[in-house]
């Protein structure tokens, strides 16, 4: 007890207080929109239906809360096992998921579920199918859980990886996805591999080891992998230049520079967007707008130091409006997907229904169409009063024209509800952030 300070007594009170709030908050939900849509998944999907499949997740109380679920739709054939569980129990697994046992008779599971205990040290691969329900930090994890069924051996002939990712909404206060994809690419860029753990982003190859190391005595390559290289340009600025080092650190955001390079053939720009501790790096040349990855948005930015900057063209503030509404688009696309798995009753379900249906009609504007959503997502929210529902609900009964019934919801709502300071936005307290945007000119345009 001498160790701990007292003034560490207030802060521990405060944070016990906030963990008791959120508990609270807890008891009052009763719906799980990441299982729904996760049963949906096994209906839905023609592998997952077919095949034995081993679910992974990081604690033993949601292996036991998945099992409880899964058994009340697929009965005995689900297994669960955990830290906790039997030797005996650990056998029955391998009589039905290692191709050792495969014609002794015991087979009766084609689910499991199961902790990291068994990443590793058995063969399951009986099965191709490993789902991450939720995310390690360290991916090392996710490559011991995938090589379960990656084995030497092995009957079939492909092998098939399914990750529950976090919402991009999530992702901007959690950034858990991007810090995974970031290791196990440093892994590709070091080892080589041939195989994609998480995501289309990683950027597969062979040999690396080996040519990083001889790479500096053969040529005059940097001989290391890209992001190394980077960073061992801003280290060397932070250490030996301290005052240009102090100036990026005080650029404002939205900071635009121009510049020529033979990666473009026309005109283009490339914007870098945040949100929270999402990034992402978006680049429109002509009418195609794209996201790029971090090494690839680099490769199209670095410069020599010699370099000179060319003027910004009449293009970059339409680039600029296409870059960012990408990047909301993917926002917005991720929140309709979330909001469809949630099942909303009563008055508020009958409203949501109806503007999801005037979402399909396309006698609207681009404006018309984003308000749509965004009433969506108020009902969604809960925060539109229901005296408010209920007379639109009276509104709108007899009305069969999609515009006019737009114009009857859109002008019950209070204006605040579409502002910044609307009710809609007391959860949403992340701003998008442009920190940089590069516009770009091939020399044969001249």
């Amino acid at each position: 007890l001498s160790d701990f300070d007292s003034s560490f007594l207030p802060c521990l009170e405060r944070d016990l207080s906030l963990l008791k709030r959120l508990q609270e908050h807890w008891t009052h939900i009763s719906y799980d929109p990441k299982l729904e849509q996760f049963k949906k998944e096994l209906k839905s999907n023609k592998i997952l239906r077919e095949s034995k499949i081993i679910i992974f997740t990081e604690s033993k109380e949601t292996a036991l809360y998945l099992g409880q679920n899964l058994k009340k739709i697929y009965g005995e054939k689900v297994a669960v096992f955990s830290g906790e569980s039997s030797s005996r129990h650990k056998k029955e697994i391998e009589y039905s998921f290692n191709p050792l046992y495969r014609d002794n008779g015991k087979d009766k599971y084609n689910i499991l579920i199961t902790t990291d205990v068994l990443a590793e040290g058995i063969n399951l691969h009986q099965s191709n199918v490993v789902i991450n329900y939720d995310l390690p930090w360290n991916p090392t994890k996710i490559m011991q859980r995938v090589g379960r069924i990656n084995r030497v051996g092995t009957e079939h002939k492909k092998i098939f990886v399914y990750n529950f990712f976090p919402t991009s909404q999530s992702n901007a206060h959690l950034s858990l996805k991007d810090r995974i994809i970031e290791k196990l690419q440093a892994f590709h860029d070091t080892l080589g591999e041939d195989f994609k753990y998480l995501s289309e982003d990683e950027q597969i190859s062979s040999h690396n080891l080996y040519d990083n190391l001889t790479g500096a005595l053969n040529s005059d390559d940097e001989g290391t992998n890209p992001e190394l290289a980077y960073l061992a340009v801003i280290r060397d600025i932070r250490e030996n230049d301290t005052k240009l080092f102090e100036k990026i650190k005080r650029l404002p955001l939205k900071g635009k520079a121009g510049k020529y390079t033979e990666l473009v053939s026309n005109d283009s720009t490339i914007t870098f967007v945040r949100k929270g501790s999402l990034k992402v790096f978006y680049k429109t040349e002509s009418d195609k707008t794209e996201q790029l990855t971090f090494i690839n948005a680099i490769r199209h930015i670095k410069s020599r130091q010699t370099e000179k900057s060319i003027p910004i063209g009449e293009s970059y503030y339409r680039h600029l409006d296409c870059n960012k509404a990408a990047f909301e688009e993917k926002l917005n696309e991720d929140r309709i997907a979330v909001m469809d798995s949630v099942a909303i009753t009563g008055n508020d379900g009958k409203i949501v229904k109806i503007l999801k249906a005037l979402s399909r009609c396309q006698k609207f504007t681009d404006l018309q169409e984003k308000q749509i959503n965004h009433m969506i997502f108020l009902w969604h929210e809960g925060v539109i009063p229901q005296r408010i529902t209920k007379d639109i609900i009276k509104d709108i009964k007899e009305t069969t024209d999609e515009l006019q019934a737009f114009y009857q919801i859109i002008d019950r709502i209070p204006e605040n509800y579409f502002s910044d300071k609307g009710e809609s936005n007391k959860k949403i307290d992340v701003k998008r952030q442009v920190i940089l945007s590069c516009f770009m000119k091939n020399r044969g345009e001249i």
